[in-house]
């Protein structure tokens, strides 16, 4: 499976990946290794990221960074995830759309959480947590969760299997 997702400044990152460690570990999953900080654009089942490249390369490279404030903690009860939600601002709004132009006859699947109008922009920090320990980790979450902002950085695709994620490309944003 391949994943656009976009991808974070070094301060936010580094915060992001403290707030997913101090869960992993609160949760009893310390070892594990989570996905780096992003937040997914669009999923391709068999999509070569080679021709999502020449898709997007000439106008991912016109792209200014985007202002980032990850002011909502949230959860999805379908996957047992966690995460952190930024203000939907305008900007946010444009690229996923502008970017969903260019690759929507490769994005196929028509019930997808990714479509425009359906997207719900947002940087996961565990998922797969026991329902059994969704209240307690959540008021943990709850208690030291602030408020951040930083910028997001980068385009990139991320060919995901069996939960890693390997970087076919990279796009800096202006």
């Amino acid at each position: 499976m391949q994943v656009l997702v976009l991808r974070f400044d070094y301060k936010l990152s580094t915060k992001l990946e403290q707030d997913s460690k101090d869960l992993h570990i609160a949760s009893s999953r310390g070892k594990e290794t989570p996905l780096p900080p992003h937040i997914s654009l669009f999923t391709f089942e068999q999509t070569n990221p080679v021709i999502l490249n020449e898709r997007v390369k000439i106008w991912s490279d016109k792209q200014k960074q985007l202002s980032i404030s990850l002011s909502s903690l949230g959860f999805f009860k379908q996957k047992g995830a966690f995460f952190v939600a930024p203000v939907v601002t305008k900007e946010i709004e444009t690229f996923h759309r502008e970017l969903f132009s260019l690759i929507m006859d490769l994005h196929t699947n028509e019930i997808s959480p990714y479509l425009p109008g359906k997207w719900v922009p947002h940087s996961t920090l565990i998922k797969n947590v026991p329902l059994t320990v969704w209240g307690p980790l959540f008021q943990r979450a709850g208690l030291s969760f602030e408020p951040v902002t930083g910028k997001a950085v980068a385009l990139e695709c991320w060919t995901v299997v069996n939960g890693s994620a390997q970087t076919e490309w990279t796009h800096f944003l202006k």
